[in-house]
């Protein structure tokens, strides 16, 4: 057993990591829109602007949408693997000189 869920007989369980990892890149797509410089800033130590954009953008709604709902409203998109992809490929080719 590889994973609490497994031994509970979860299986159906993954796909919400994967939906999970949709959304964030989503989310950090809206986020580097909004706030360009944010990563110089939370290298600096200064986590405001980003702490306040995630506040008012996504804290503040709670459970008032459903994710792909909320997506729509802070990125003006629907859901899309897009921004994950695009994230993901941004990282690697780094890492890996592709």
């Amino acid at each position: 057993m590889q994973d609490t869920h497994w031994a509970s007989g979860l299986y159906g369980y993954f796909p919400s990591y994967t939906l999970g990892n949709i959304y964030s890149g989503q989310i950090l797509a809206a986020l580097e829109k909004a706030l360009p410089e944010w990563k110089n800033q939370i290298s600096q130590g200064n986590f405001h602007a980003t702490k306040q954009w995630l506040v008012k953008n996504i804290h503040r709604y709670g459970d008032l949408y459903d994710p792909p709902d909320l997506l729509k409203k802070i990125s003006g998109k629907e859901l899309s693997v897009k921004p994950y992809l695009d994230y993901l490929n941004q990282k690697y080719s780094k890492l890996y000189t592709f």
